[in-house]
């Protein structure tokens, strides 16, 4: 209760009062106004000061400036929330990089040390055990040389979880030490806030927390909590220390932790006690330092052996697979699997043409054994130049009198033979692999009419229905909207022409004439006038074709035919087709082939 005013007091404070009446009159508002006008001209020179020294005598500037600052920093957040993030921003932005910053600098030599581990034959070794028990690689390996090893010690204010001092086994900084005592403090608070109080009506606390690396061991303290960070399993004398050393702490430090203000200055010397926790025990390693046995050189000796055994024999199979390859180049063979065992069991899967080589020849010929071989061989028609010309050679034997001819891949017969072998041997060369558009020349090939016997006119009946069956089966094809005789029709055409060569003496031996009918066609895209008088062009083509080549124009009919409607059909029918008309001279009549 505040004390009353003594009565000395009341008569200093009314002898003021009478002297400001008398100096300032009975207008002293007139001297208010002027004073109050240079007022904050005046207050602007001594403010800071008056503050400075306010707050020095009774500290009430803080309880006054601090609810105000606190309710204006409300209302901007309420109101003004972009200008505030706007005004935050930089000094955020700068803390946001240092942490990372920090951290980087962290994982950087944490990767540095992993690298270091990592590139030796020990560390590949522990990389395959951490890989097969399912742990990190840094965990494992530090398993592998400490029994336990304490990182890190923190010295943590209990009441406001700020970081009062760490210390580093590799003195990293307290960068990382910060993150971590705001990660306990706010799962401590987690923990204390979210489950049931103990039997003494106290929150739960926190004893040790674990993660894929290492463990946190934590010792709560009336004022402060000692925090280790652990890798692999540490003893009882490491939790008896924390221990030790927080009881220190709060006998050292009992003051400065029951004022603290957030400055960690006063324990900076609390460092060496700290320290006195980073325990560690690493693994006794067994040295050998006895010789081999000669058991073990002997097995040694074995192995060896045997491994270069393994790389003789392996490297006997390549060449011996590398040679039976070869095999693949030949032509009429193709070489589906090789599994080359040994030299004593050969797997070989081929395909052959009859015309080629075979395969006990060709390894008898490059001084391979077929003793070893286990053969699967299969037929398969095959179309290499050298192959048909072996058969061709084979086919022509029958005629000593034609002249053969291999130039670029093509047979070229020249001479004559008869129109009945004529046949025979084109038919046999079209089973053979031969064409007159790809590799077959028989334009120097003459026939002659007379050797077939007269007592035979069915064989020569026979020939000529062959021959006009083969003229009336050609078709060219052409593009779209196109009438150009292709070099590739121009093949055709000569063999057509060579078949009605032949045609001729024949029908006049069995008193038959004939007649050429080239038919055009075109598609049932576009104009039917159009089309029309396309596929007449086309026929016309074909027809002047066969005329420059030594056909008589008079034995020649052209039509068009236009579009064809026919489903399945019309949509590609862009061709000329060739039919024969056969009149007997004797009995007039026509018939189509």
């Amino acid at each position: 209760m505040p004390k009353k005013p003594s009565s000395e007091q009341l008569g200093s404070q009314q002898d003021i009062e009478q002297v400001r009446a008398l100096i300032l009159g009975k207008e002293n508002h007139l001297v208010k106004e002027t004073i109050k006008k240079e007022a904050r001209h005046t207050v602007s020179h001594v403010l800071t000061e008056a503050l400075h020294d306010r707050q020095n005598q009774d500290g009430s500037v803080d309880k006054v400036l601090q609810p105000l600052v606190e309710e204006a920093v409300k209302h901007s957040v309420n109101h003004n929330r972009e200008r505030l993030v706007s005004s935050l921003y930089p000094i955020v932005g700068s803390l946001v990089r240092k942490s990372v910053t920090a951290f980087l600098a962290d994982f950087m030599e944490k990767t540095n040390q992993l690298i270091e581990n990592s590139l030796t034959i020990k560390g590949i070794k522990w990389r395959i055990k951490a890989w097969q028990s399912g742990v990190s690689f840094a965990q494992y390996a530090a398993s592998q040389t400490f029994v336990y090893r304490v990182e890190h010690i923190l010295l943590i204010h209990r009441e406001t979880g700020l970081l009062l001092k760490a210390v580093d086994l590799h003195d990293n900084g307290k960068s990382t030490a910060d993150l971590i005592s705001s990660m306990l403090t706010a799962i401590n608070d987690f923990v204390g806030d979210s489950f049931l109080a103990n039997e003494d009506g106290l929150k739960e606390q926190l004893q040790s927390v674990s993660t894929d690396n290492f463990s946190l061991l934590i010792k709560p303290g009336p004022c402060a909590l000692v925090v280790a960070a652990v890798i692999g399993n540490a003893p009882q004398k490491v939790s008896d220390q924390l221990q030790l050393t927080l009881e220190e702490v709060h006998r050292l430090y009992l003051e400065e932790l029951n004022n603290f203000d957030g400055d960690d200055l006063p324990f900076d010397n609390s460092e060496n006690l700290l320290r006195d926790c980073l325990l560690s025990e690493e693994k006794s390693l067994k040295k050998n330092t006895g010789t081999m046995s000669w058991p073990a050189w002997v097995l040694a000796g074995i192995l060896v052996l045997f491994a270069a055994f393994q790389v003789i024999t392996w490297f006997g199979n390549q060449q011996l697979a590398d040679r039976i390859r070869q095999l693949d180049l030949q032509p009429g063979i193709i070489l589906k699997q090789l599994n080359v065992l040994g030299h004593d069991e050969i797997l070989l899967d081929v395909l052959r043409d009859p015309d080629a080589i075979t395969i006990h020849d060709w390894f008898q010929t490059n001084g391979l054994s077929m003793d070893a071989v286990k053969l699967s061989e299969r037929r398969y028609f095959s179309l290499d130049p050298d192959i048909l010309y072996r058969r061709a050679q084979q086919l022509l034997k029958p005629y000593p009198d034609l002249n053969i001819n291999w130039q670029n891949n093509i047979l070229i017969l020249s001479g004559t033979l008869d129109l009945l072998n004529t046949e025979k041997l084109l038919n046999a060369l079209s089973v053979a692999g031969f064409s007159e558009e790809v590799n077959l020349n028989t334009r120097q090939l003459g026939s002659v009419s007379a050797i077939a016997p007269d007592n035979e006119p069915d064989i020569k009946q026979h020939v000529f229905n062959t021959l006009i069956g083969r003229i009336s089966s050609v078709q060219f094809d052409f593009a779209v909207a196109s009438e150009e005789v292709t070099p590739k029709m121009q093949l055709l055409l000569q063999s057509v022409y060579q078949d009605i060569t032949r045609l001729i003496p024949l029908a006049k031996e069995l008193n038959l004439d004939f007649a050429l009918v080239v038919i055009g066609s075109s598609d049932k895209s576009g104009n039917k006038t159009a089309n029309r008088a396309l596929s007449l062009n086309r026929a016309q083509n074909i027809a002047q074709a066969l005329i420059q080549l030594g056909l008589s124009k008079k034995s020649i009919f052209v039509t068009g035919l236009g579009q064809l409607d026919i489903a399945r059909v019309g949509d590609t029918a862009r061709a000329v087709m060739l039919n024969v008309l056969v009149t007997s001279k004797a009995i007039p009549q026509a018939r189509s082939r």
